[in-house]
């Protein structure tokens, strides 16, 4: 029996940690992508906290592009600061992409999302890229959302050309 729950704490740990994903190049050898400079609402990112809640993440983005062959995929460079005074852990399932139209969007699961480092402890910052599958034609302001324990903390809007 202890063989077993040792065995079941590996593989939740093994799970919980998930695995890299590759970004897939499009055919040809490589994707193209149309980039877009961050705009300046991107540099500061929203202050805005929910209803009772504040933001302790900080999110601004330094690379938005969106592919311009095949089906369009937003790739989102960002920088993300923890001002809170707990470590918080960056990764795939902690962010979800709004548009304008109320839709929102998980991260590509077949893209090479990453956070580095993994953890971002209180008054540091880590780098950020997700990729998000995007409706054809999309051009309009984004926002990215970063959660814990389902609430809300971290958002950062920038707009797609």
């Amino acid at each position: 029996m202890r063989h077993v729950s040792l065995t079941l704490c590996v593989a939740a740990i093994l799970i919980a940690t998930g695995c890299s994903h590759k970004e897939q190049p499009a055919e040809g050898g490589g994707a193209a992508t149309s980039t877009a400079a961050p705009s300046a609402a991107a540099e500061q990112a929203s202050t805005s906290a929910p209803t009772g809640g504040k933001l302790t993440m900080g999110l601004t983005f330094d690379d938005v592009a969106v592919t311009t062959s095949g089906a369009p995929v937003l790739r989102l460079g960002f920088t993300a600061k923890n001002n809170g005074p707990d470590p918080v852990l960056c990764e795939e399932g902690s962010f979800s992409l709004q548009l304008t139209n109320g839709s929102s969007l998980d991260p590509d699961a077949g893209a090479e999302n990453r956070c580095d480092p993994d953890t971002i402890d209180p008054g540091t910052s880590g780098k950020g890229t997700m990729f998000f599958d995007i409706p054809n034609g999309y051009s309009g302001p984004v926002t990215l959302v970063m959660t814990d324990n389902g609430n809300v903390i971290g958002r950062g809007t920038t707009n797609v050309q």
